[in-house]
């Protein structure tokens, strides 16, 4: 009995070591196990986080390749619409807040009255794969503060957001039953004051022509060049015009000549950005349209604003260039300018009979 009682003990003894050794081979296995997971689950994350910071760099370089190459070209198209319009105004101080996929640049706008800066406001615009939220959608204002389109605007004066008066092109090629003749405000203007006057023309002269004909001591700062083609001008001539009522009925509707704003005019700067007279302007004014017409295909940018450069660069450039398409000085028609002085300065322009109009605009103190 006791022999079979040990014998029995002996086969407990070695199955309780059986089952420990098999436990111990389980528990290993299932670290073993538990282990290989683990780092397949950190591999895993490694991996996903090299490729999120992959990803990413390349995104936010992208997106900064895209913003930039759009904000500069809508810059350098900003700045060649205004060297080739904008009567004796000019781009001032800009501030630019941009991020990886977009931005907006707010800048100011400045006139130069004999030396002196005038302010005349800010504009903005933005640029890139998320632009600001904020964007012009549409704009509305009392007509005072507006842009003079024909001969029954300009009969009462338009100022811009500071009060500054809007200065008014009249066509040579029109004969107006109104004009405005600013020069004779000059005895109601004090002597102490420098002003701009935007002169207006009885026909277009070439600028050798104008130069004998002003008087030396006016400054010359800007000149109002001819961008209409002979079918434009057709539609700026008074006509009548059939129009149907909301009765049913067929109407003649009289539409008045039409007169060029100084925010819709194209023309030479005489004068650079610091107030220094510029060499050859006219050469200058060329080269500007040239490149900006050749390169208006290259423009960046959607926006309606960018639509509009690309389309009037090439409008001008086309009707000032003529028949042949190619632009040089002698396609150059003045048909008005803009002087800056004092009272005194410009009284010397009454009387002379090649000025068909004068429109007064911004009023400064001499000191």
């Amino acid at each position: 009995m006791k022999d079979r009682k040990d014998i029995q003990n002996n086969i407990d003894d070695e199955k309780e070591l059986d089952d420990l050794f098999d436990k111990m081979e389980d528990n290993k296995v299932h670290k073993l196990l538990k282990r290989a997971k683990w780092k397949a689950v950190l591999r895993t994350v490694i991996v996903s986080l090299v490729a999120f910071v992959v990803v990413a760099g390349g995104s936010v370089f992208i997106g900064h390749k895209i913003t930039e190459a759009e904000r500069s070209s809508i810059e350098g198209a900003l700045l060649d619409f205004n060297y080739i319009s904008a009567p004796n105004q000019y781009q001032g101080k800009s501030v630019r807040y941009q991020g990886a996929f977009g931005g907006e640049t707010i800048y100011s706008t400045y006139k130069i009255l004999e030396g002196k800066v005038v302010y005349t406001g800010q504009q903005s615009y933005s640029y890139g794969l998320l632009k600001p939220s904020n964007d012009v959608v549409g704009i509305f204002s009392p007509s005072i503060i507006g842009t003079s389109y024909d001969e029954d605007d300009v009969q009462k004066p338009r100022y811009n957001e500071l009060g500054q008066r809007e200065m008014v092109f009249f066509y040579p090629f029109i004969n107006y039953q109104y004009y405005r003749n600013d020069l004779n405000l000059l005895e109601a203007i004090d002597e102490d004051k420098y002003l701009e006057m935007a002169l207006s023309f009885d026909k277009t002269y070439n600028l050798a022509e104008l130069r004998q004909l002003l008087p030396q001591d006016v400054t010359v700062a800007w000149y109002w060049v001819d961008d209409l083609n002979e079918g434009e001008k057709v539609e700026h001539q008074p006509r009548q015009k059939k129009q149907q009522t909301a009765e049913g009925k067929t109407e003649l509707v009289n539409y008045p000549g039409r007169v060029r704003s100084e925010k819709t005019a194209y023309g030479i700067k005489n004068y650079g950005a610091n107030g220094d007279p510029t060499d050859n302007p006219e050469e200058l004014f060329i080269a500007v349209l040239n490149n900006s017409y050749q390169g208006k295909d290259e423009l960046k940018g959607d926006g309606s604003k960018m639509w509009a450069y690309k389309s009037e660069f090439e409008r001008v450039y086309k009707n000032i260039a003529g028949a042949d398409g190619k632009l040089t000085t002698t396609d150059l028609k003045i048909q008005g300018i803009v002087v800056t002085g004092d009272t005194d300065s410009l009284k010397s322009l009454r009387g002379l009979s090649f000025i068909k109009a004068s429109s007064l605009g911004v009023v400064v103190d001499k000191y």
